[in-house]
Parts: structure tokens; C-alpha cells; sequence
């Protein structure tokens, strides 16, 4: 498919398919602020331009809805699939340049610069910024275990810091060290492992996730942070950019 502008990011949608059911892929136009969406069953495409830059695309789990980035009015732009058609747009209280899914899919997680914390999004029911959290300095990438305990781990855009979040109680609860501003965040599919790639110091950090809980008063877990600790830290070359979990 020709594109009508430079494609700033693309996503793929529904998250899982159904026989019968089309699979999209939208696509942005970045600094351009055109959103293109194609059907990928039917061959047909649609778009829209928005008024200023945007970021990320994002379908939600039923690919119902479409989510943008939206750089010029600092929201999460919301519009239904089927039509392309605008159905909102979200404030948020910072550049939402990293989304992140939570683990069931039901939350939508922002960061960015003009403010140290998480917007956290509901996409079910009713649509809406649900709270925005403190989450460490400058927050960056993030990634959310898709098992419980469902945590959040979430990388400094200004150092080595990355903070990891409870989804059920919204709070810090633990923190450490890992290379320098990750450029990404991957949790292992079984919940047991998060890694942090940093472009800056060609390293891969890798994060033992139960050692987490470990650390905690069994009997009262989650309401006191502590300080978590690397598993193994690893070399993968100069300026790496993409890391991807995948079974063997």
C-alpha cells in the first residue's frame, strides 16, 4: 500500500483474530498528522488528518477502537475503527510519546515529557484518563507483565532509574539501576522475566520478577518499596535497537 505521508509508527489490530472478523493495520503519519487505516482483509483503506503532530498508533484489544497519540493538543485522540470517525479526544497531563498496555489489555498506560508520572487510561465502559500517578523521574518506555502480580515497569527518559508500579494499587514498589535511558521494555510472556535495552550502553538488563515479590513482607506485600535487584546485566553490541521475546 502507498502511504500518503512518511510513516512515523504502525500497529496491527485485533491483538487476537477471529475467522470472519478483519485485521487492520493503522499507521502514522507523525509530524504529518495524517492517520491511515487499512483493512487488511477487505483491501480497503481509510484517512484522516489531524491538526498537528502525532505519535504512536494503537488499536485496542477488540480493534474496535482506534487510539493516536495526539503531540499538538497533548490528548490520546480516540476514534472508532469501523469509520475512522472521531469519537473524543482524552487531556493527559503530559507529551504522551510511550503507550503501554496493561496486562489484560483494559488499561492504556501514557508518558512523557512535562511531567514525572503515568496517565492511566480506562478503555472499556466508559472511556477516560481514570488518574495520573507519580512514576519516578522523567518517565519513559514502559512494559506491564501480562501475568499476575500484574506490575509496571517503567524507564527514566534522564537515567539509569526504573521504577516498578503495582497495577491493582497504583503505587511505587521498588526501585533499581539498570544501563542508562532504556530506549525499551519487554517482560517475558510467562511474567518471570523484564529486560530494559539501552541504545547508550549496549546493554540488555534483565530483571528476575519473582525476586521482586521476595523482597517484600509476605504478609503485608506491596505497601513498603524496596530496592530490586538485577539479575544479570548483558552485552549486545554497540547501539542496539529492538529486542523482541519469542519461544523456543
Amino acid at each position: 500500500f502507498p502511504l500518503a505521508s512518511t510513516p512515523f509508527d504502525m500497529d496491527m489490530g485485533p491483538t487476537e483474530p477471529q475467522e470472519g472478523k478483519p485485521i487492520y493495520a493503522g499507521v502514522s503519519g507523525g509530524d504529518s498528522g495524517t492517520v491511515e487505516l487499512f483493512n487488511l482483509t477487505t483491501g480497503t483503506r481509510q484517512q484522516t488528518n489531524m491538526d498537528g503532530p502525532i505519535g504512536n498508533p494503537r488499536f485496542r484489544k477488540d480493534a474496535q477502537i482506534t487510539l493516536v497519540a495526539n503531540y499538538h493538543s497533548q490528548a490520546l485522540s480516540v476514534f472508532d475503527t469501523a469509520s475512522l470517525g472521531a469519537i473524543c479526544d482524552l487531556p493527559v497531563a503530559m507529551r504522551p510519546e510511550n503507550l503501554c498496555f496493561s496486562g489484560d489489555f483494559g488499561q492504556l498506560f501514557l508518558s512523557g515529557a512535562g511531567m514525572d508520572g503515568v496517565a492511566i487510561v480506562f478503555l472499556y465502559n466508559m472511556l477516560e484518563v481514570e488518574q495520573t500517578v507519580l512514576a519516578g523521574r522523567q518517565p519513559g518506555v514502559m512494559a506491564c507483565s501480562p501475568k499476575p502480580p500484574y506490575l509496571l515497569f517503567v524507564s527514566s527518559r534522564g537515567g539509569p532509574e526504573i521504577s516498578i508500579l503495582s497495577v491493582d494499587s497504583r503505587k511505587e514498589v521498588a526501585l533499581l539501576h539498570a544501563g542508562h535511558r532504556p530506549k525499551q521494555m519487554l517482560v517475558t510472556p510467562d511474567s518471570q522475566y523484564a529486560f530494559a535495552l539501552s541504545a547508550e550502553t549496549g546493554d540488555l538488563a534483565v530483571i528476575h520478577i519473582p525476586s521482586i515479590r521476595a523482597n517484600r513482607h509476605m504478609s503485608t506485600p506491596w505497601n513498603n518499596k524496596s530496592d530490586a535487584t538485577l539479575f544479570a546485566m548483558l552485552p549486545v553490541g554497540d547501539d542496539p535497537v529492538h529486542a523482541a521475546v519469542v519461544p523456543i
